[in-house]
């Protein structure tokens, strides 16, 4: 599976929050670079990523989350998603 970066992120919780957003949509992806920067407290890039054949809805999907165009069954998830792994829900 090839990988392909959407985004990239200064802040851990930020990259954490956009991968929960499109799992909660239903498309897999992982983060390159949060472990280093929790470990090591460094402020590297954290670049989220999703396999190629769905890298054009995770675009789409961070895009109208970019312009708070979520539905509020979207939002829900994605928040929940959140707390669940520690984080802040998406609008605080």
């Amino acid at each position: 599976m090839d990988l392909v970066t959407v985004a990239a992120y200064d802040r851990v919780a930020e990259a954490r929050l956009a991968k929960n957003l499109l799992e909660a949509e239903g498309i897999p992806a992982f983060l390159e670079g949060d472990a280093a920067s929790d470990v090591f407290h460094l402020t590297s890039e954290v670049k989220l990523q999703v396999a190629d054949e769905h890298a054009a809805s995770a675009r789409e999907v961070l895009e109208a989350a970019e312009q708070h165009q979520l539905s509020e069954q979207t939002e829900k998830e994605a928040d929940a998603a959140a707390q669940a792994t520690g984080e802040a829900p998406a609008d605080e």
